[in-house]
């Protein structure tokens, strides 16, 4: 159903203020692009058509659900009302206005979360782990989230974007992947079906390089794709890998940042291998296609059959392109799609390549690979999604091996968002997935928990017991998300705490100690004693604080020798306290013994005594001091 509402009707949880009946309403959206609707409506004799206004609101049918869209311009001739249409969160290009935001080191949720705030009507969300920086001053929402400068949301944080009312979600990547297949290759241009099959890019030998130059050792020094004898001809490309080094090219925290340091020769050709491997099953021997397809069209066309389950694809789904010559598979995403809304479905769709991967960046311009790590030391969220992705794939795999279920192996499922056991597991051989909530078109769950063989994955962990000792890159967030105070502890072997991290500070009642890297120094804290030493602990001064009785109050004393808890065979050479300087040595010298020595002497028979420009005794009436 297809209704409009008034321009002073914002009631859009009821029905609309009529029902429409036009002859064509059709919805056309592009990935990261434009979306626009476009409606035909006839004059009727019931007068529908008088309720197509400029401002006036229609829900239409749309590959999401009914979805809220804005009339911005129409034009009325003798046979109907002709009206354009965009969806209602572009309003925000008007009402949402950001003078000065400044989302400094958040995530994705975290940011949008800000350029919201100024307008209550409309909401974000996402999954972006990545964490970024950026200044918006005088610019509408969707300016900030989508513009052409460098500050853009897109691109700071990247993501992908579906509109839902007014509600933006902007995720890692929208669409699914659901296992659709279609063969191309049969020089299709008839009945709607296009294809487009670019082999500019191809690599099936590639010639690698490590930092500095360093390159493979012998007459060939190249990695082969798997592909190779599929294509008539080889395919040369060289790639530089900036993050594999030999040891005399590596800084100190390289490898702490995830570079490859390399010893020998054969430690950098067996990197430089595993590189290109990874290339490759990213898809670098493997052709760009773009496939249009109108599906009315092929509804009557013998060559359907191959492509009937793209009725069921939409905007971001991955589909699988199969070669029928080459016998190669390349996948494709939905990255532009026309949706029917008055009879609710799919009209065209076009598949092409649109990915944010960091490894499809791979060009004969840039002739390089981007590293894990970028050089301030943040870790690039899109290698970390790969993981996860792939863990998925591995999970739907299941699917081909319970042949006797149409399900993935083993599935538990409650879709009444209102119940308490909403959400989803599933079991088989491979491991296990959790999901809490469906994907943002809805038509699967959004798996964010993953178990397997190999490890598991969650967006979030909550365990008595973790091994730690492979946690690499990131940022670990403690408190916040309604928990008012997270610690982290450090445990002896005794199961006692000694160290704390908490919102308050750091703590530690064990040893804290600090070695000079090319000096021979030490710094040692423990109970409260700070002590300045060599590496050997010899020689050493401690500085503690006590607090004495009898009016002498607090106190801060240097000290030669002992330890932070022993002070047997010690000497106290300092005290400070609030009235009094205490000085325990047998001599004071100034200025590096540059100042006097001697004595002065009073008419009255009493003198003092210097040495070096510092009082050392003397005499008075009441005796010597």
């Amino acid at each position: 159903m297809i209704q409009v509402y008034s321009p002073d009707n914002t009631d859009y949880e009821h029905n609309g203020d009529m029902t429409l009946h036009p002859e064509e309403a059709t919805i056309h959206v592009i990935l990261n692009g434009e979306w626009t609707a476009t409606m035909e409506h006839p004059i009727d004799s019931e007068g529908r058509w008088k309720y197509i206004v400029d401002n006036a609101v229609v829900k239409m049918p749309s590959f999401n659900g009914d979805q809220l869209f804005r009339i911005h311009s129409k034009e009325k001739n003798d046979s109907g009302v002709s009206a354009e249409l965009t969806p209602i969160f572009l309003d925000a290009k008007e009402e949402c206005f950001l003078v000065d935001v400044r989302p400094t080191e958040k995530t994705g949720q975290q940011a949008l979360d800000i350029m919201t705030a100024p307008n209550a009507r409309y909401h974000a969300k996402s999954d972006i782990k990545k964490v970024s920086t950026t200044y918006y001053r005088t610019k509408n929402l969707i300016e900030a989230i989508n513009g052409n400068d460098d500050n853009s949301f897109i691109n700071r944080w990247g993501g992908e974007i579906l509109y839902n009312d007014y509600t933006v979600t902007i995720n890692e990547r929208v669409g699914g992947d659901y296992g659709v297949q279609v063969l191309y290759g049969k020089n299709i241009v008839k009945d709607g079906f296009s294809e487009t099959i670019d082999m500019s890019e191809v690599v099936t030998r590639i010639v690698p390089k490590a930092y500095n130059g360093y390159m493979m050792q012998g007459d060939e020094p190249w990695i082969d794709s798997p592909l190779i004898e599929k294509y008539p001809t080889v395919h040369y490309g060289t790639i530089t890998f900036e993050d594999v080094k030999m040891r005399a090219d590596a800084s100190e925290d390289d490898e702490a940042n995830g570079v490859t340091v390399c010893d020998t020769q054969e430690q950098m050709e067996a990197a430089l291998r595993r590189k290109c491997e990874e290339q490759y099953e990213s898809g670098v021997d493997k052709p760009k296609v773009t496939i249009a397809v109108n599906m009315e069209l092929l509804q009557n066309t013998e060559l359907y059959a191959d492509v009937k389950d793209l009725e069921k694809v939409y905007l971001g789904d991955t589909v699988y392109c199969n070669h029928s010559k080459l016998d190669i598979t390349s996948d494709a995403r939905a990255i532009e799609l026309e949706w029917d809304a008055v009879r609710d479905k799919i009209k065209s769709v076009t598949l092409g390549k649109f990915q944010y991967n960091f490894l499809n960046n791979v060009s004969s311009v840039m002739n390089r690979v981007e590293q894990a790590i970028r050089e301030d030391g943040t870790l690039i969220g899109q290698q970390v999604q790969g993981i996860i992705n792939g863990v998925k794939a591995q999970m739907k795999a299941q699917s081909t091996v319970a042949k006797k279920q149409s399900v993935r192996a083993i599935l538990f499922e409650d879709l009444d968002p209102e119940s308490a056991t909403y959400g989803a597991m599933c079991l088989g051989t491979l491991g296990f997935e959790i999901a809490s909530k469906r994907t943002a078109d809805g038509r699967d769950w959004d798996w964010s928990t993953f178990g397997t063989g190999r490890g598991f994955i969650a967006d979030f962990i909550v365990a008595g017991t973790m091994l730690a000792d492979r946690i690499k890159g990131g940022t670990l967030t403690l408190g916040g998300d309604n928990n008012t105070n997270g610690i982290a502890k450090v445990l002896d072997a005794k199961g006692n705490e000694i160290v704390r991290l908490d919102k308050d500070g750091v703590y530690a009642w064990g040893k804290y100690i600090s070695d000079g890297k090319t000096m021979n120094k030490r710094v040692t804290l423990e109970e409260g004693t700070l002590m300045f030493s060599d590496k050997a602990v010899s020689n050493n001064i401690n500085v503690s604080y006590a607090n004495y009785p009898n009016g002498v109050g607090p106190m801060l004393a240097f000290r030669i020798g002992g330890t932070a808890t022993d002070a047997t065979n010690a000497k106290t050479i300092l005290r400070l306290t609030k009235d009094c300087t205490y000085i325990d040595t047998p001599k004071i010298q100034f200025a590096n013994g540059t100042g006097k020595t001697g004595r002065l002497e009073f008419s009255d028979g009493t003198y003092i005594d210097v040495s070096a420009g510092g009082i050392t005794g003397g005499h008075t009436k009441e005796g010597d001091f």
